[in-house]
Formats: C-alpha cells, sequence, structure tokens
C-alpha cells in the first residue's frame, strides 16, 4: 500500500511541475543541450585536435569580455615530434613536440585570427613503451598550453579594440 502510495505521489508531483513550465537545468530542451555560451568551437582533426578542442571549451567557457554574439572558432592545428639529443647508441634521449594552431573567430560582425606556437619537451625513457606514454602526455600538455595562448590572445584582441 505504501508503494501504491508513493508512485501515485511522485506521478502527482511530475505532472503539476511540468504544468508549470518546471523544467530540470540540465535537462534536454526539445533533444538539445542548452548552449554553453557565444563560442562555439569546431571539431579538429586527430587525437591531438580533441584534446585541443576539450581544452579551448573549457578556457573560453566563461567567453570573453566585450563579445556580444555568436561566433564560431576554427583552429587549423599542426603538431610535431622533434627529436632533439642523441645517445651514443643513436636513440633519442630527448624530444619535443612543436605545436601551432592557426584560429579564424568569426561571426555577423567579428573576424579574429591569429597564430600561436608552443613547444614542450620530455625526456625519452628507457622502457620499451615508455615513449608512447611520454608523447602522449607531452602532447596533451601542449595541447592545453596552446588553448591557454589562444584563448589569451583572442582576450587581448577583444580588449584593444
Amino acid at each position: 500500500m505504501k508503494h501504491l502510495f508513493a508512485a501515485l505521489l511522485l506521478a502527482a508531483s511530475g505532472t503539476s511541475l511540468s504544468a508549470c513550465g518546471f523544467q530540470p537545468v540540465y535537462a534536454p530542451a526539445d533533444g538539445k543541450y542548452a548552449d554553453a555560451g557565444l563560442i562555439e568551437v569546431d571539431d579538429i582533426q586527430g587525437r591531438a585536435g580533441h584534446m585541443l578542442r576539450q581544452a579551448l571549451l573549457q578556457e573560453l567557457a566563461l567567453g570573453v569580455p566585450g563579445l556580444t554574439e555568436q561566433v564560431t572558432l576554427k583552429v587549423d592545428l599542426n603538431d610535431q615530434l622533434s627529436r632533439l639529443a642523441f645517445q651514443p647508441d643513436g636513440a633519442a634521449s630527448r624530444s619535443s613536440v612543436l605545436a601551432t594552431g592557426v584560429y579564424a573567430m568569426t561571426g555577423e560582425t567579428v573576424s579574429v585570427t591569429g597564430s600561436v606556437n608552443v613547444e614542450t619537451g620530455f625526456l625519452v625513457p628507457d622502457s620499451p613503451f615508455g615513449d608512447i606514454a611520454a608523447q602522449t602526455s607531452a602532447s596533451d600538455r601542449a595541447m592545453r598550453m596552446l588553448a591557454k595562448r589562444i584563448a589569451d590572445d583572442i582576450r587581448l584582441k577583444f580588449a584593444s579594440q
């Protein structure tokens, strides 16, 4: 009997809340999620591109002071691995990841472009698969740094307008 009463109470409260226009904050509206803000970041190809896009979404989540319209941010990413130092046997001992992001933020009246470079280095471990983990970690660090520099560059450009 208690379960039946609880189910009826839950059903009644659900219908009364929907009748007053209540909608949970994190629920999809019409099958779509609420806009994250004024800046939409286009997809960037590859694993490093995905990491860069996620970092940009975090960096730009609060928006850009002075931006009042919906804009799209497109980034062309070029990242490469460079071997800097070698051991006597020819194996790499020091490497770096160099990443360049050429971006364009466009909207109805907004057009901001720029280019940002970052470089992050790492020691190559002796273990056979340690190099892969070190490369991945260095690439992730580079993408976070690149996202921060792109966001800072965009904010500076808006501040000088």
